[in-house]
């Protein structure tokens, strides 16, 4: 059973991609055949739709469909583009030193994510540059100043070490995910060819009007959902609803506008997805892969072969909520189970940087990319599955860089460093 429900779960994706269909439809309809199959009840497939998720995705793009339909995205985009000149290569690296700080500085990944991702790809829309590049910058910023020792990864961490009476080293965690978090900016800037970019001549050079009335209320809107979200810790879905709602009230935004900017294809291909692995979690089949995975570790593999279960989990759950809980505190019984000499640190940093590198279009980081991207540009179903194979890559890569540094044992001298 347990296999079968892995089986299940490739197949929806890949039939999905190559026959073009949108994969949370294929997802949603194989997840009642696959309940059936393994005496799930309907009650259990409900609870796999993301709600909170969804609210998220919902609420921050109907606030920016309000936002890109009105034309403050775009002025706003003018704007930075004439600051900064021809030196448009520096926009991406901005972008992330102020994700990473902002995120480090305390509100963490959960905050920083929608609002750093969602503006970086509007950003890229608007100067005609990657998009994907844009979205992987402000979300490896944010992920990356999460495991700050005043963030909230850093705080989960301690927390789950401490109940097992291992000694904590935030410190080191923050420096250690730091390093590898930068070194896959670094390559994902680099890849994207982010140092030849050039300002867009109808953008750098075409008129730059000033903000309207509409759009300064937009941009002080803009200011209290950054200030909600991160200065009062408030839900950046629910706030993003409230906002919207004003911007209706006040005339500053065209309802109907901008439900239809809402990309709904988008939402059912991230929340369908999540019901039937939802289900797979279920049957087993994701703890079937990491038992794969686990017979074949020993004092040398098993760093990297946790940190790419724990990658692996994390495309499809939450590294916050599901992936670091999970597998942090088995740690100390697997250290044990293969002869007690691997360092324990050395694997809970493997595990911890290795779940939050995920850009996967099921994870918040990736859906955000997605639904921003497909709000701000009209794409057939065709792209949108070929966006999210992109989303898919991208996230292995980071995640095969951060396994290698494993390997190699950048992780090890953290581990040992500060006791």
């Amino acid at each position: 059973m347990e296999l079968i429900a892995l089986l299940f779960l490739i197949g929806a994706i890949a039939f999905g991609i190559v026959r073009n269909i949108n994969v949370g439809l294929v997802s949603i309809g194989l997840s009642i055949v696959l309940a059936m199959i393994g005496h799930i009840d309907v009650k259990t497939v409900f609870a796999g739709f993301p709600t909170q998720l969804f609210v998220t995705l919902l609420g921050t793009m109907f606030l920016f469909s309000q936002l890109q339909n009105n034309q403050t995205l775009k002025v706003f985009s003018n704007k930075i583009v004439s600051l900064v000149g021809d030196r448009i290569f520096l926009i991406p690296i901005v972008v992330y030193l102020f994700s990473y700080v902002l995120s480090a500085a305390g509100p963490g990944a959960l905050s920083v994510l929608p609002i750093a991702v969602i503006l970086a790809v509007s950003l890229a829309i608007q100067m005609e540059i990657s998009p994907i590049m844009m979205g992987t910058l402000g979300a490896l910023g944010a992920v990356g100043g999460t495991l700050s020792p005043i963030a909230m990864t850093g705080i989960i961490v301690q927390g789950l070490l401490s109940a097992q009476n291992i000694p904590g080293m935030q410190t080191q965690l923050f420096f250690c995910g730091g390093l590898i978090n930068f070194s896959c900016a670094v390559l994902v800037y680099f890849y994207f060819k982010g140092y030849k970019l050039k300002p867009n001549i109808h953008v750098s050079v075409g008129e730059n009007p000033d903000f309207n009335i509409q759009q300064k209320l937009s941009l002080v809107a803009l200011l209290v959902l950054v200030v909600s979200v991160i200065g009062f810790k408030m839900d950046v879905g629910l706030v993003s609803f409230t906002i919207a709602l004003v911007l209706i009230a006040l005339k500053a935004a065209d309802e109907q506008a901008a439900i239809k900017l809402v990309p709904w294809s988008v939402l059912i291909m991230v929340c369908g997805v999540n019901v039937l692995m939802n289900v797979t979690q279920k049957l087993g089949g994701i703890k079937l892969l990491a038992n794969i995975l686990a017979s074949f570790m020993n004092e040398i593999t098993v760093a990297p072969i946790m940190g790419f279960t724990s990658g692996i989990m994390a495309q499809f759950s939450s590294a916050n909520g599901v992936v670091i809980p999970t597998l942090v505190p088995t740690v100390a019984d697997i250290v044990a189970q293969i002869g007690g000499n691997a360092n324990i640190h050395e694997i809970v940093f493997a595990i911890v940087v290795c779940s939050v590198l995920t850009m996967s279009p099921l994870s918040t980081a990736g859906a955000l990319i997605m639904a921003s991207y497909t709000q701000g540009k009209q794409v057939d179903e065709h792209e949108q599955n070929r966006l999210f194979g992109q989303l898919f890559i991208v996230s292995f890569i980071l995640l095969g860089l951060a396994i290698i540094a494993s390997l190699i044992g950048v992780y090890k001298p953290f581990s040992h460093f500060g006791g």
